[in-house]
Order: structure tokens, then C-alpha cells, then sequence
């Protein structure tokens, strides 16, 4: 088995060096996460011959791709993440990655509603372990100053996965259908997670700092409430995050509004969605981890710079009747909502004591999870069944505009947080 970690000592972020190592753990952190947005994503370029197989609505189609992931995922999200902060978080990366990729490829032989919705609510569990301990190994690996841009690398995950879901998906449905589809998006999985088990350790909790406490639940939950920036952001991300997960539709809207095939769904969609978001979210980690050396406020800052500006960049993209000019604003909203998801990950992280920081980032994942994924997607399902009498396929387009409401008001949670930020460091610090 490699060691990654073994040999690295107590470091702060002024003495912290770029490690092989470390650097090959974020990798493969960042490939998993990748595959478990691949794994979210592939279902929704699938919706509609899904929809058209069990003969299915809207509201529906929302619920299973909703809440039939979310409700799982935020319920299990707490106790695993407590479990995290104390046992060996490379096995629970490895079992996790296991069992969801398992529970992907299931979904593909779904006879039924009953059981697709089962598959799913697996696919949910399974993740709900897998990024809150992954982001507390990048956190005992990277310093402080580093950790924007390592957790802005780990981010682009969201987007590399959703690139490859559009782009599997949307490919392999058109020449062999969508349950061949789950198929392949799962079944690879389960081999990378027997390579992450052989070859990372699990790494010296505290690495970077020396007042390593562990303590119980109670207190550590009185203390992230405490921590005044920490909960604004928590909701700040809510809504923003609510841009990406009701871009479930963002396939349904392409195939009615714009008329496009399942592969060039799979090409438009993965293309500027996918490679835009990733750019950002790599950017957005390395810029704010430049910036903010001199002013931890610019953590936050930032963020909430590119999310105020991509709500009315979103507006455009779901109004304009011209095809160039919608996908050209689709790719720049990707691209402004990924520039804050590594800053804001790191924020979990940075005001967070060691002990609690799987938890933190569980936090931040399952209410942005409940918020954006359970109810986007479902609320924009009702919304089309509602609309669809006046307007017909039109409908899915003004209901996503809800979308660039959400972000617009999360930009300005961000800034109302960066008042209290550095306090709040120097308290997670003490």
C-alpha cells in the first residue's frame, strides 16, 4: 500500500510544500467526487424517455429526481459525518464510493417506478458519506491559505461529473438506451474504490494544526452555531446552490424549448455546462486563495461577486429565443455559479475545529442538498404541470427562473457573512 501521509508533520500554512502525495490523494478524491456528481447528473439527461417508459409526470419526474436522492442524503448526511470525524475516513470513502456506483448501475434495471426510486434513494445513502470525509482528508492536508485553492481543485469535481453525465448519458441513451447508461456510469466505480482503498492512508487528524481536541457532539454542534459566518453561509449556499440542482431540467428544457436529440443534449449541455463550470470552480479556488492571504473577507467576497452576477446571466439564458446567445450565457452561468464552490467548501473547513470538520462540511452539504436538490427539481416539475396548459413546452423555461432569484439573494447572504469571518477563524483556531 503507498503511504501518502505517513511522513508528513505538523505544518502551518507558512511552512506547508506542495507534496506528490498529497497531491495524488486530492486527485483521486477529486476523480470520486467527479463520478458522484456523474451519477446525480446521468438521471436528468435521462428524464424524458424515463418519463416516456413508465408513463410519468413531471411532478414525478422531480420527485425521483429530488427528493428520491435527497431524502437519504440529508438524513444519514449528520450521523455518518459524526462517525467521520472519528473513524478512518479513507474506508468510509472507499465503502461509500462502493455502494453508490452499486446502487447507480441498479438503477438501470428498474422495472418499475417502485424500484427506480429505491435505486436512487441507494445512490443517495451511498453519497452521503463519501465528500464530508473527503474534504476532511484535503483539510489535513492543505494549510489554511492553501485550502481554497486544494478544495477548489476537489470542486471541480461537480463539473467534471456533470460534464461526463451529459455526455454518457446523453450519448450512450441515443445508441442503447438509458438503462445501458446506468450501466456504464456505475459499474466503474466500484474498481476505482478498491484503488483508493490499496493505495491512500488514512492521514494524522489535525495535520496542520497542533490543538487537535476531540469533542462530543453537543458542543461541537453549540460551536458551528456559534460561529456567525458559518451559519449565514449555510444558508447563503442553500440558494445558490439551488442554480445547479434544478438545472435538472436544463436537459428537458433543450430537448422542448430548442428541439435538440439526446446526443447533442449530451454535447451542447456537457460542453459549455461542464467545461464553463469547471473552469470557474479552478479558478475560483486558486484566485481566492491568492487574494485572500491578505483579508479573509475576499473568502467570502469574492463568492458573492460572481454568484450576484449570475443570477441575471441565468435570467437571459432561460428568456432569449436565440439558440447562440442561450447556450453562450448557460456556459457563463456555469462558470460564475463553480467560482464559488471551493471557497465555500473551505469556509466549512476553515471555521470548523479539526474535530469537527467532516461535520461541517456534512452540514453545508445536506442543507444545500435538501434545499437545491430535494426541492428544486420538484418544485420545478409542479411548476411545469401548472404552466403547461398556457404555455406548452415553454413552460420549463419560465418555471427555471426561479433559479436566478435563488443565487441573486445567496450573493448577498455572502457578503452579510464576510462581516463576521475572520473572527470566526480566529475562534476555530484558538
Amino acid at each position: 500500500m503507498v503511504d501518502v501521509t505517513s511522513q508528513m508533520s505538523v505544518q502551518t500554512a507558512a511552512t506547508a510544500k506542495p507534496s506528490a502525495r498529497r497531491y495524488y490523494v486530492l486527485g483521486l478524491l477529486t476523480i470520486i467526487y467527479a463520478l458522484n456528481f456523474l451519477d446525480r447528473t446521468i438521471f436528468n439527461v435521462l428524464i424524458e424517455p424515463i418519463k416516456k417508459e413508465f408513463q410519468l409526470s413531471d411532478t414525478m419526474m422531480g420527485l425521483l429526481a429530488g427528493f428520491g436522492f435527497a431524502l437519504f442524503y440529508s438524513l444519514l448526511g449528520i450521523p455518518i459525518a459524526r462517525v467521520a470525524d472519528r473513524l478512518n475516513r479513507r474506508n468510509i470513502v472507499a465503502a461509500a464510493f462502493a455502494f453508490w456506483s452499486a446502487m447507480t448501475a441498479l438503477c438501470g434495471a428498474a422495472s418499475s417506478v417502485t424500484s427506480l426510486a429505491l435505486a436512487r434513494i441507494g445512490v443517495g445513502i451511498g453519497e452521503s458519506a463519501g465528500s464530508p470525509a473527503s474534504q476532511s482528508i484535503v483539510a489535513d492536508l492543505f494549510a489554511k491559505n492553501e485550502r481554497p485553492r486544494a478544495l477548489g481543485i476537489y470542486a471541480v469535481g461537480t463539473y467534471l461529473g456533470v460534464f461526463l453525465g451529459y455526455f454518457v448519458g446523453g450519448y450512450v441513451n441515443q445508441h442503447y438506451g438509458w438503462r445501458m447508461a446506468f450501466y456504464v456510469a456505475g459499474l466503474p466505480g466500484i474498481l476505482l474504490a478498491i484503488v483508493l482503498w490499496l493505495t491512500i492512508s488514512e492521514p494524522k487528524r489535525g495535520a496542520m494544526q497542533e490543538n487537535f481536541v476531540p469533542e462530543p457532539l453537543g458542543p461541537t454542534l453549540r460551536f458551528l452555531a456559534s460561529q456567525r459566518s458559518f451559519i449565514i453561509v449555510l444558508i447563503g449556499f442553500c440558494l445558490t446552490t439551488y442554480t445547479n440542482y434544478p438545472a435538472a431540467w436544463i436537459p428537458p428544457f433543450l430537448a422542448r424549448v430548442h428541439h435538440l436529440s439526446s446526443a447533442e443534449i449530451g454535447t451542447y449541455a456537457g460542453t459549455f455546462k461542464g467545461l464553463a463550470g469547471m473552469a470557474g470552480t479552478l479558478l475560483g479556488g486558486f484566485v481566492v486563495a491568492q487574494i485572500s492571504r491578505c483579508d479573509d473577507r475576499w473568502k467570502l467576497w469574492a463568492p458573492a461577486i460572481t454568484s450576484g452576477l449570475a443570477g441575471p446571466v441565468f435570467a437571459l439564458c432561460m428568456l432569449t429565443q436565440d439558440f447562440a446567445l442561450m447556450v453562450a450565457t448557460l456556459a457563463l452561468t456555469s462558470f460564475l455559479v463553480g467560482f464559488h464552490l471551493g471557497p465555500i467548501f473551505a469556509i466549512a473547513q476553515t471555521v470548523a475545529k479539526p474535530s469537527m470538520r467532516a461535520l461541517a462540511s456534512a452540514l453545508i452539504a445536506l442543507t444545500a442538498t435538501c434545499f437545491g436538490q430535494g426541492l428544486g427539481p420538484l418544485a420545478v416539475g409542479v411548476v411545469n404541470d401548472a404552466l403547461k396548459g398556457a404555455y406548452g413546452a415553454d413552460a420549463v423555461r419560465y418555471s427555471l427562473l426561479s433559479a436566478a432569484v435563488t443565487t441573486t439573494l445567496g450573493a448577498l447572504l455572502f457578503v452579510w457573512a464576510a462581516r463576521s469571518i475572520r473572527d470566526d477563524i480566529g475562534r476555530a483556531a484558538a
